[in-house]
């Protein structure tokens, strides 16, 4: 594996199905990883509407609920599916190795 490429994150048990956690990427950007049916994405932790964790959402399937204006954005396109947010937000390439989700940062 790549360890220049790839940041080691949370273990896959440290997210339930349908959840999220957040994590701090080493050049301090804050991201929010979701467990999909045991499926790994990350995006901005923010809404780009409001910075509000998205943590804090309601997650419904691939889906993502902002907690302060119910906008709501596709995880794992980053895609705005539902106003009042007009950005996506950015996505992170992940992969699990042993047990552990990996974040790929630009480099």
């Amino acid at each position: 594996m790549d360890t220049d490429k790839w940041i080691k994150t949370l273990s896959i048990k440290d997210i339930d199905n349908e959840d999220a956690k957040e994590f701090e990427l080493p050049n301090k950007t804050m991201i929010a990883i979701y467990n999909i049916d045991n499926n790994f994405y990350a995006t901005d932790l923010f809404c780009s509407h409001e910075k509000v964790s998205l943590c804090d959402g309601f997650i419904d399937g691939d889906t993502v609920e902002c907690p302060l204006h119910q906008g709501v954005f596709k995880i794992s396109t980053g895609e705005v599916l539902e106003s009042p947010p007009t950005v996506s937000l950015k996505t992170y390439k992940t992969k699990i190795f042993e047990d552990n989700i990996y974040i790929e940062i630009e480099g």
